[in-house]
């Protein structure tokens, strides 16, 4: 297996970019339509491939949220999956320590999960009070400002720096 780091300012590779719909497409029922991205392009990538087959992908998104008065640099992680054959081998673990370690200025990482177990499994915990503000975006159009209980899904991990602040989370930006 190979795991590579691309970013998103690279020159669009036709193939590895037929590669990323394809897998993401398989791991998330067809909802990015055959897109590389879901709601937006993430910052940077790592791919896992074994011989010519993407079997591993997760995004990366590097920005500044708002919680109560603090802002915090945060690492969003973005459609972590791996090709259904190829799971149950550490290849998700993997790539979350790989993010992780690329991160080395963000205080934490974030993620949206429902399926929780590898987040739990990896030192991520669900945030009790998670009432978030984020920009709408469907069918790639901005639409409004939305704010919503995501305590079911909206999970940590402290990278550096001090514990994760009481208050209200702006993600000053997209839902990743």
């Amino acid at each position: 297996m190979k795991l590579t780091a691309h970013s998103a300012a690279e020159s669009a590779d036709s193939v590895r970019n037929v590669a990323i719909a394809d897998l993401l497409d398989t791991c998330f029922d067809s909802v990015h339509g055959g897109r590389t991205y879901y709601k937006q392009v993430p910052h940077e990538r790592l791919l896992v491939w074994s011989g010519r087959d993407l079997i591993g992908h997760v995004g990366m998104d590097y920005r500044m949220v708002r919680v109560g008065e603090a802002i915090l640099p945060i690492l969003g992680i973005i459609d972590l999956c791996v090709a259904p054959p190829a799971r149950r081998q550490g290849i998700g673990a993997a790539l979350l320590q790989r993010a992780e370690e690329r991160a080395k200025a963000q205080s934490f990482a974030l993620a949206m999960a429902d399926d929780q177990r590898l987040y739990h499994g990896t030192g991520y915990s669900l945030l009790p009070a998670a009432s978030v503000t984020f920009l709408a975006i469907d069918e790639l159009r901005s639409h409004s400002v939305i704010r919503r209980d995501l305590s079911d899904i909206f999970m940590v991990k402290q990278l550096g720096g001090d514990a994760w602040p009481d208050g209200q989370i702006d993600l000053l930006g997209y839902l990743f």
